[in-house]
């Protein structure tokens, strides 16, 4: 169970994504704030790179908010879903794992929320939302449908999966899988060590933002920024720390003081498997 936020909290998230407080906890207003949460806050992975903590719940919105940044699945989703709560909606956390070229992950990478809206009468329906995934629907999925869900960013599909888990798929593409039953957000913040530290995760080579659009979306992979827009795709390389700043700021809102790099996160990575060697010890 997710805590509920103060009203300052709330008023200055809202404004960050550009929302009005609702009314009610309905359907119409959750499509309006993922949508708005979609396309104002950019996934991230730049504390990968520098050292920065990788928050959840009341401190990834202290990070959303007051340092106008993104962030990854475990610190947007925990954030939004506490924003949810707030209002009334009955949030889940659900765990799972990521496709990677049609193959599933074994660990646990991947978290997003199971919102449950009432209906007309007593009936209930939990819908999917994600707004912590570079693939993510701009608006809710129904968890129970498992016919195409139309949405601005493409096709989405759930199947059934193994052990009451489902799969998340987009226009054919396999994204994750999760579970169907809530767990404790700590529960996911166990594979940050090994995204941090691993020469295989998936974060090794370069930090990745990805800034969704109403047209497409656009992506910085180290030094290329990767645009989508209308279905045309162009690519650009950025060889100046100058530049590289720059689109950080002008394309993702971002401000940093230093370039984020392979490097760096390879030190990190060293001074945090010591950290946790020393921890053992004591």
């Amino acid at each position: 169970m997710l805590p509920a936020l103060a009203e300052h909290h709330v008023d200055a998230y809202l404004a960050r994504i550009g929302a009005d407080r609702p009314d009610s906890p309905d359907l119409e207003t959750l499509r309006h704030l993922q949508e708005r949460h979609v396309l104002s806050i950019p996934f991230e992975t730049i504390a990968l790179y520098t050292g920065e903590p990788v928050p959840h719940t009341l401190d990834a919105v202290q990070k959303i908010v007051a340092q106008q940044r993104g962030g990854c699945c475990l610190e947007l989703n925990s954030a939004f879903g506490m924003l949810l709560g707030t209002f009334g909606y009955q949030v889940e956390l659900l765990h799972g794992q990521i496709y990677r070229n049609s193959v599933l992950d074994k660990g646990i990478g991947h978290m997003a929320l199971g919102v449950t809206v009432p209906l007309s009468g007593h009936d209930q329906v939990s819908w999917l939302v994600d707004v912590g995934q570079g693939n993510n629907s701009r608006h809710p999925l129904r968890i129970d449908l498992r016919e195409p869900q139309p949405d601005p960013h493409g096709t989405y599909l759930l199947t059934t999966a193994p052990e009451g888990d489902f799969d998340v798929s987009l226009d054919g593409i396999l994204l994750y899988r999760l579970e169907t039953r809530g767990r404790d957000v700590e529960y996911g913040s166990r594979s940050l060590w090994w995204y941090r530290t691993s020469p295989r995760s998936p974060f090794a080579a370069a930090p990745i933002s990805i800034a969704r659009t109403e047209r497409g979306k656009r992506t910085l992979r180290g030094k290329v920024l990767i645009e989508d827009d209308d279905g045309r795709r162009t690519l650009r390389r950025l060889d100046t720390d100058e530049a590289l700043l720059k689109t950080y700021h002008e394309y993702f809102g971002i401000e940093l003081d230093r370039v984020p790099s392979a490097q760096e996160r390879v030190s990190t990575a060293i001074a945090t498997e010591r950290n946790a060697a020393s921890d053992k010890k004591r």
